[in-house]
């Protein structure tokens, strides 16, 4: 029997969800949203119903699970709605604070009800992609995740364009970073730790950045010395990023970060010509002597799609597929890192990740 999705919020990231799950032979789709205009683009392709005054218990209704594609704001509604209504809840946010809120609704969870927020790109495949290195190793001693949307065609002073949510973006830049240093959970600085490296003859840089680790500073507590996410940008970004962020105090909470989103929105080109970098770089112990694995990704746009929508999309579908295809039974919280990387790669959904990683 198909299992019955309701996707929240259609819009780039959202319709690549849903369309991506109509298309599968196990799922049957319904789409939601605030705005007649995005349900009118899906008219005739999949039922869709109108989000009215956040009522997301009467269409959570009689769903196996909602994959919420909301601002981090509206999760923890959709998880309390998720819970009284007994359906699985996924969703996409990056927000430490959101993702803490339904940490703890999911503590009521029914039997075999699952909760399992940030499963994107960053976070979501790094963390099960950094998890997976432990198997390399007899102990290990430090991970560096690294990611980053890029645009293809870079064209202005910040070597940037925007390709996806804003505010997501410059909450990444503004609030603190999860990291254990020195085997102890820390929380350090945005925009601080700056890197250079290349990838087939590209310069990059990388530097701290908030929310793409999710529950990796738990899942590894004790067992790294040390762990870090960066942002991958192309070199310059984060100098002038301080500046805004920094000197001129645009990243502070409240009107200064409303004005610093609505100067982003109106003067920053966006653009689905991009590409998505992944890179996880991994050091430990094998019989006393100190290694080092690498694994690198890079996804592509197409015609049809960005990258950051294919990688983003790929990711949770494939996510949501193993966990509600799979016998065994989980129930409450469930963290990313416990999928198997090898399943997840060999999933029929996440054929873009498999075709996308760099031979090192």
């Amino acid at each position: 029997m198909k299992k019955r999705i309701v996707v929240l919020g259609l819009g780039r990231i959202g319709g690549a969800i849903a369309e991506l799950l109509n298309d599968s032979n196990h799922y049957e789709v319904m789409g939601a949203d605030i705005s007649p205009m995005a349900l009118d683009r899906y008219q005739g392709v999949f039922p869709t119903k109108l989000i009215k005054d956040n009522d997301f218990v009467s269409i959570l209704n009689e769903q196996d699970a909602v994959v919420s594609a909301l601002t981090f704001n509206e999760n923890p509604l959709v998880a309390k709605a998720a819970l009284l209504t007994g359906c699985s809840y996924f969703d996409l946010t990056e927000d430490v604070k959101c993702t803490n809120a339904i940490k703890e609704i999911a503590k009521q969870a029914k039997e075999n009800q699952v909760f399992m927020p940030q499963c994107g790109l960053a976070p979501g495949f790094i963390g099960i992609l950094a998890y997976s290195f432990n198997q390399y190793f007899d102990e290990l001693d430090s991970l560096k995740l690294r990611v980053g949307a890029l645009p293809e065609y870079p064209s202005n002073q910040m070597m940037y364009n925007l390709t996806w949510s804003t505010e997501g973006l410059v909450n990444e830049y503004a609030n603190p970073c999860e990291a254990i240093k020195n085997h102890q959970q820390c929380q350090i600085e945005p925009l601080e730790g700056r890197e250079v490296f290349s990838v087939s003859g590209v310069e990059y840089e990388a530097f701290n950045t908030s929310g793409g680790i999710a529950n990796l500073c738990e899942s590894l507590n004790g067992k790294v010395r040390d762990l870090t996410y960066k942002t991958i940008r192309y070199p310059g970004h984060c100098e002038l990023m301080r500046f805004l962020f920094r000197d001129l105090r645009l990243g502070e909470v409240g009107k200064r970060r409303e004005m610093l989103m609505e100067i982003l929105d109106s003067s920053v080109a966006k653009t689905e010509q991009d590409q998505v970098l992944i890179s996880v770089v991994a050091t430990g112990w094998q019989q006393g002597t100190l290694h080092q694995r690498s694994r690198i990704f890079l996804v592509r746009h197409t015609q049809l799609q960005s990258a950051i929508q294919i990688s983003t999309s790929c990711a949770v579908v494939t996510a949501m597929d193993i966990i509600l295809q799979d016998s065994k039974i989980r129930t409450g919280f469930v963290e990313q890192e416990v999928l198997d990387i090898d399943t997840f790669l060999n999933n029929e959904f996440s054929k873009p990740y498999k075709n996308a990683e760099l031979t090192i």
